[in-house]
């Protein structure tokens, strides 16, 4: 980037890292062209599909460096500052910060004269916010260093966080870390930054990005009290009480072992508490009728009911197949035809198994019916309707299964499916409309024969 007059503070030693509570800063313009995105593999294939048309209608940016700023670029799994830069009279949004090596790049939709003056000022409420999160998290993984977890990564989200950590956490544990995490909120200990000339062997580094020089760039170290000391370049807040509270979530296993503890901390767990406390008055007066302290006891009797009525209708739908599989075995075995098929309007394949299952029962007891489904006797299981959208399943086994899935393929315009023999099991991802009306009427017509 072209610069001139002078050279901009490099990261690690900006305006915003010396003096996190700085809202509003004068500085000059020390290089500015247009922005051109780092185009990932992905970006480049994505970029040939949409219409020339629509990527050139694209409104250029423009990438400024300036003397200094207040404006944190996205670092140390903290996102980048929002905030907006005045020239005259001209107030322009600052749409990204990021870092190119030792400097801070700003994203605006216009460009500026190198050597002019402008005045930087930051989203407040999302700088505090931001700090709160980064600041909560250093502290969390601190005290889950004491009982040898350590953090693996974490993610900073729009309203809730998450640690990554090497196993699952007992409820006990993230009780013990809640309740010291938030002593020492109200202890309100000091926070503090030092830049070491020499990097010792106490300070690892092995978390700074790659193209940072460490050789001309800056090391910054936060501690807190007595209690935890790490490099970091990010802002963060002046003293533990300035955290506010800290409060865990849920925790999730992902990939090796892992586990995901997610939290939040500052105005979030306020936010967060009013957000929940509304869902719950909405849940307990709107659809339970009943206090919010009773929405417990009355989700578990409505469980328990619920399961109460799974019950009886697996029970009842099991009595209903037998007696359909019944009627079809009669049938094959009284030789008053040599064709059936059962429909079921649902797209659950639970009641065609059961049908299903019973006949091979009602057949394998019966050795002496002449009831044969390889070579005498064929059957259909069907289900599914337009309506749902959800489509449906199809079963055949006989002689005629060749003939039948060969005319379902013809009638039926999204089926997939396969067999060999007597048999042809098909998958109906979706029912165009009059399908399944057209398919019975050929079913049934196979019935007369």
């Amino acid at each position: 980037m072209a610069s001139a007059l002078a050279t901009s503070s490099i990261v690690g030693a900006l305006a915003c890292q010396k003096n996190s509570f700085l809202k509003t800063l004068q500085t000059k313009v020390v290089g500015c062209k247009e922005y051109e995105p780092i185009r990932t593999s992905k970006d480049k294939q994505n970029s040939k599909k949409k219409p020339e048309k629509d990527q050139k209608s694209q409104e250029p940016l423009y990438a400024v460096e300036l003397q200094d700023t207040i404006l944190f670029p996205e670092g140390g799994g903290q996102p980048f500052d929002t905030g907006s830069l005045t020239t005259g009279s001209d107030k322009i949004p600052v749409q990204m910060v990021f870092r190119q090596e030792l400097t801070a790049v700003h994203v605006i939709p216009k460009p500026l004269e190198v050597g002019s003056e402008v005045t930087l000022e930051v989203d407040w409420k999302r700088r505090l916010d931001i700090m709160q999160q980064h600041t909560g998290q250093h502290l969390i993984s601190a005290i889950f260093d004491t009982y040898n977890l350590e953090t693996l990564s974490w993610s900073m989200g729009d309203m809730i966080n998450y640690l990554e950590l090497p196993r699952k956490v007992d409820q006990s544990i993230i009780d013990e870390v809640s309740q010291k995490v938030n002593d020492i909120i109200v202890e309100n200990l000091p926070i503090k930054v030092t830049t070491p000339d020499k990097l010792g062997r106490d300070i690892d580094t092995s978390h700074i990005p790659d193209d940072y020089d460490l050789s001309k760039g800056i090391v910054r170290v936060v501690q807190i009290g007595n209690i935890d000391s790490n490099p970091c370049c990010g802002t963060h807040l002046t003293a533990t009480g300035q955290i506010q509270a800290v409060s865990f979530l849920h925790q999730a296993n992902v990939r090796g072992g892992n586990s995901r503890l997610h939290f939040i901390c500052g105005s979030r767990v306020s936010r967060q508490l009013a957000a929940y406390h509304s869902m719950l008055k909405d849940v307990s007066g709107m659809q339970l009728s009943c206090q919010i302290e009773e929405v417990s006891n009355k989700v578990a009797d409505l469980n328990q009911n619920y399961k109460k009525s799974q019950s009886r209708e697996t029970a009842l739908m099991k009595e209903l197949a037998a007696i359909e599989a019944s009627k079809v075995f009669n049938a094959f075995k009284e030789k008053k035809t040599k064709f059936a098929f059962i429909y079921r309007p649902d797209s659950s394949p639970e009641y065609l198994t059961l049908a299903q299952k019973e006949l091979s029962t009602l057949i394998n007891t019966n050795k002496d019916s002449g009831v044969n489904l390889t070579n005498d006797q064929t059957i259909v299981y069907l289900n599914g309707d337009y309506q749902s959208g959800n489509g449906g399943m199809v079963k055949v086994s006989g002689p005629l299964s060749d003939d039948i899935q060969g005319e379902l393929k013809k009638l039926i315009q999204n089926i997939k499916g396969g067999g060999k023999g007597s048999s042809f099991q098909g998958k109906i991802t979706k029912y165009e409309k009059g399908e399944v009306e057209i398919v019975l009427r050929y079913l049934e017509s196979l019935s007369l024969t």
